[in-house]
């Protein structure tokens, strides 16, 4: 499988802020555009981004005293630098998509820009994220399919890929999913469906067998039952 690199799902030339507007503004172009963060730049340099949580957590509640005259006084007197977080985590276009949705999940953000020479060239968010695993999950029908639970720890993706390596059948694309916890406190658990190109899904079982990822189904052509084996 080719890898497919940010620049095949990013979107190009996004909408911009600079430091010094108003919320007003900012709320008016998440608005319009239909977006939830907005890179802050000065010049051609990226500074920080603001998102809509950063927006209305820096707004008065509708329920302070001061009403609708707070409000609209606090979306003109307050500027995106008073409310925008200046360490930006950021990828290129050639960075894997993999590398950056773990990136996503192990900061616990909802988007990265995307540089280039110093210059903002992009941004690529969740929901393109989403769209590029669903293009390349693609039909499952007739092909191997495996189902893993794995914990939701940074280096995940990382350590699964390697595991991976040493199965001879070719995994033709994968998702990543989670698992709501078993109880207040507990871990919740990264779900990974992998399609292989082809192969015995009992023989690819087979090889993973004492691996310390819990199988959670395997499913093909003439195949389909669940596991309920424990992670190693």
């Amino acid at each position: 499988m080719d890898m497919m690199t940010i620049a095949k799902i990013m979107t190009r030339a996004p909408v911009m802020v600079e430091p010094k507007a108003p919320l007003r503004e900012v709320r008016r172009l998440m608005a319009q555009h239909g977006i939830r963060h907005v890179p802050v730049v000065s010049g051609e340099g990226l500074v920080g981004i603001v998102s809509d949580r950063d927006v209305q957590e820096a707004l008065p509640s509708p329920a302070d005293p001061r009403g609708a005259t707070g409000f609209a006084t606090a979306m003109d007197r307050i500027a995106v630098w008073d409310v925008m977080v200046e360490q930006v985590i950021t990828v290129t276009p050639r960075t894997p998509v993999a590398e950056a949705a773990q990136l996503l999940t192990d900061h616990k953000i909802g988007c990265l820009p995307v540089m280039e020479a110093g210059r903002l060239v992009g941004i690529v968010t969740e929901t393109d994220m989403l769209r590029a695993f669903a293009t390349l999950l693609g039909d499952l029908s007739g092909f191997p399919r495996l189902e893993v639970s794995v914990a939701d720890a940074p280096g995940t993706l990382r350590d699964v890929s390697r595991l991976f390596a040493d199965v001879p059948q070719e995994v033709g694309s994968f998702v990543v999913g989670w698992t709501e916890p078993a109880s207040p406190g507990k871990p919740t658990d990264r779900v990974l469906v992998l399609r292989f190109q082809a192969g015995d899904p009992e023989e690819i079982l087979r090889i993973l067998k004492g691996a310390w990822i819990r199988v959670l189904s395997v499913k093909g052509p003439e195949t389909d039952r669940t596991t309920t084996g424990e992670r190693r």
